[in-house]
């Protein structure tokens, strides 16, 4: 995996094997397919932020009928942010290369 030569990076094969291993407040970013079997990345990414709601995520996906999907989830977690920090959801499309990658992941984090 080209971050793991940058970041220290843990990884899952599956959504559920994600949010098992997943520690509230210890990642920078949580890179989050969107589309995965039994639970999707919206999914996910709900449960992530009940645990820990200032986590940063950003989507990784090819899938075209994302943009719905998105708008809905913004809605969603709009309507249950006090804050309403995540308004916008940093996405990389697939098929993307080594270098778009770690650009998208130091600008997230702010490095």
């Amino acid at each position: 995996m080209a971050l793991k030569n940058h970041y220290w990076v843990d990884a899952a094969g599956n959504a559920l094997d994600a949010l098992r291993a997943y520690k509230p407040h210890f990642y920078d970013l949580i890179l989050l397919d969107f589309r995965m079997p039994k639970i999707d990345g919206a999914e996910v990414y709900q449960e992530i932020k009940r645990m820990d709601p200032r986590q940063k995520v950003c989507f990784i996906t090819a899938y075209e009928g994302l943009d719905k999907r998105m708008t809905n989830l913004q809605w969603r977690n709009s309507v249950s942010s006090v804050f309403h920090e995540d308004l916008v959801f940093p996405l990389l499309k697939k098929p993307f290369d080594t270098s778009a990658l770690l650009s998208k992941v130091s600008s997230i984090i702010g490095e």
